[in-house]
């Protein structure tokens, strides 16, 4: 059913869809394609693509103080685009997740949002971008400004507004770095600006969005006047770069949140992994389960384990960067101060064998003397060792595929 303001239909009428863009009239076809008649690929593809829609309009929405309401009337669909190839990109199939590596995002880098007046047509110099730590750097040269940055009639002055978007895409947090301006006088020819660094204080593992946008000042008799307009506003991506390091949410847990980001299996983040790891483990009955539940965390991206005796907990290494660590899963358990291998030999070969169940296992290493066990997703190994760091013993995983 549309609806009629007075002026514009939105909604559906028989075949046709009705829409208000830009206060224009707009009517397309009803999508033929229903929920039923949807295959597994075009489902799949219909999903990465409104992840892509959304956080690409997040991205937008933080830096609306940066961009202005000044872009081109293709911007939308421009960055949408790259944000959904650069996502295409990253993801890991088997795991259908997103594996995020320091350039994922590098085909953002130089977006002009608005193309009628690119920055690389107006502003000359060449910055440089480094990061050291939790610092981000922006390095600007000494710069001629009659040479190296073009100005519009009646412009007497220019503002260089920089900033940085960080989006935290583990737990899903996000925040915009305050803009740091530098204003530029339209001067004489040999008018030279100084080499000037601008920081900003960033967290690793984060994607760090930096923007520059140039607005343009007259000065009138009544004051400063900026005119930038929709055929003259230049505004685009510096760099989109993953900062080294994991993030720790600690730091991020207070900043806005990416909804998106935190309710997405794609984006896997720890909480919704750690999730997925441990309802692998339940399957576990004895250990006959044990070479399946390897190949599931491992689609999960599990490189490696180690569990600890005591209490049973166990800390994950994932091919990510990142860690977990599960909760206990049994009272705590007093480990013998001297192994004895070939007694837990024997236990080991009766769990196998489907004999005892997961609790049993742990109290007979216990037993033994086994202090933990650590589990090599790559070597297909799982090696166990006493108190006093002695290997006990090293055993092959079958392979369940």
């Amino acid at each position: 059913m549309a609806k009629f303001d007075g002026k514009f239909l939105t909604g559906v009428i028989g075949p046709a869809v009705f829409k208000k863009y830009r206060n224009m009239q707009l009517v397309t076809g009803k999508s033929r394609l229903t929920k039923e008649k949807q295959t597994k690929n075009t489902h799949k593809a219909a999903t990465q693509f409104g992840i892509a829609s959304t956080l690409a309009e997040q991205f937008r929405r933080d830096a609306t103080e940066i961009i202005t309401d000044f872009y081109d009337g293709t911007m939308v669909y421009r960055f949408r685009t790259d944000v959904q190839k650069a996502l295409k990109q990253a993801f890991d199939a088997q795991s259908e997740t997103y594996r995020f590596t320091t350039n994922s995002f590098d085909r953002l880098n130089g977006f002009e949002f608005n193309a009628d007046s690119p920055v690389m047509d107006n502003f000359f110099a060449q910055p440089e971008q480094t990061i050291n730590g939790n610092i981000l750097t922006i390095k600007l040269p000494e710069m001629l400004v009659s040479k190296d940055l073009k100005f519009p009639a009646k412009a007497t002055s220019c503002l260089l507004n920089i900033t940085v978007g960080m989006f935290d895409l583990t737990y899903g947090n996000r925040t915009m770095c305050p803009i740091q301006s530098i204003e530029i006088p339209n001067g004489s020819k040999d008018s030279v600006m100084p080499a000037q660094e601008l920081n900003f204080e960033i967290e690793p593992g984060c994607l760090c969005i930096s923007m520059f946008s140039f607005q343009f000042i007259q000065k009138t008799f009544s004051g400063n006047l900026i005119i930038n307009s929709k055929s003259f506003n230049p505004v685009a991506v510096f760099r989109a770069v993953i900062a080294d390091g994991t993030v720790d949410q600690e730091q991020t847990k207070d900043w806005d949140d990416i909804e998106l980001v935190r309710d997405s299996k794609f984006f896997n983040s720890p909480k919704i992994a750690l999730k997925a790891i441990e309802q692998e483990h339940e399957k576990v009955k004895s250990g006959a389960d044990f070479p399946q539940y390897i190949q599931a965390i491992k689609k999960l991206g599990v490189e490696e384990f180690v569990t600890y005796v005591s209490d049973s907990h166990t800390q994950y290494f994932r091919n990510n960067g990142s860690q977990l660590s599960s909760k206990a899963k049994c009272e705590p358990l007093v480990v013998a101060a001297v192994s004895n291998k070939k007694k837990f030999a024997k236990y080991l070969k009766m769990h196998q064998a489907g004999q005892t169940d997961y609790l049993s296992f742990c109290k007979h290493c216990a037993e033994t003397g086994i202090d933990r066990w650590i589990v090599n997703l790559s070597l297909m190994t799982c090696t166990y060792y006493d108190q006093k760091d002695q290997l006990i013993l090293t055993e092959s995983i079958p392979n369940s595929e």
